[in-house]
């Protein structure tokens, strides 16, 4: 009888917790940038944002009611930079430019765990800050480089565009990469919008004395169901 009635209050329990529990897509925009340095200072001085997304999906697991729930998800996620260089010099009276315009772009697998502190702020809605580790696992990569020089009049242009390696040896990169998130938002009924900002850990360079680090911007919206 006593086992009965322990099963029985389990199996409520359970039942109690999985109804409380949401889930749902999440899609989301990015704008990404990386860090690169060894001991004589930056090396990635003249990066920009690279704009890109995120899709895929969260769960959110309460712990203290309405008040506190962690939400892990898995995300496709775009990554990476843009870079501009120019330099100009005289030649016989004549003046050459050079111009350099550079595209990294990274796919990876991600993995945020956030824990999501929330509060009613009124009917249907909540306003929220999160915090959280992620892990990320890079699944493909590309360059696109276009190099182009003009002298007497004359424009010469030369595209280079290939694969990223990755790996553990020299010219490779790393496919692993982790970090923390930080971010905010609000939520009206079902559905989520935030921001955050990720902050890459993991050194993605394999050159000595050289630090490559990822780090971006996201805008995101997710609708979730059951829960609340």
């Amino acid at each position: 009888m006593k086992k009965l009635l322990a099963t029985g209050v389990a199996l409520l329990l359970v039942a109690s917790l999985t109804a409380q529990i949401s889930f749902g897509p999440r899609v989301g925009f990015n704008l990404t940038n990386m860090t690169e340095s060894d001991e004589s200072g930056s090396l990635l001085e003249n990066s920009k944002f690279r704009p890109g997304f995120q899709v895929g999906f969260v769960v959110g697991i309460p712990l203290v009611g309405d008040l506190l729930t962690i939400q892990p998800g898995l995300l496709f996620a775009t990554q990476g930079l843009r870079m501009s260089e120019s330099e100009s010099e005289t030649f016989m009276g004549q003046t050459i430019t050079t111009e350099l315009d550079m595209t990294l772009g990274l796919n990876y697998l991600q993995m945020p765990i956030d824990l999501q502190l929330g509060f009613d702020v009124g009917r249907n809605a909540r306003v929220m800050v999160q915090a959280g580790p992620y892990l990320g696992f890079a699944l493909s990569g590309n360059m696109n480089i276009e190099y182009s020089t003009t002298m007497f009049g004359q424009t010469e242009t030369e595209t280079i565009d290939e694969s990223v390696e990755f790996g553990s040896g020299s010219g490779e990169m790393n496919r692993l990469d982790f970090g923390v998130g930080f971010g905010a938002g609000v939520q009206f009924g079902r559905i989520q919008v935030g921001a955050s900002y990720n902050l890459g850990l993991a050194n993605l360079s394999n050159e000595e004395g050289t630090t490559t680090r990822n780090n971006g911007l996201a805008l995101t919206v997710t609708y979730l169901f059951g829960g609340r």
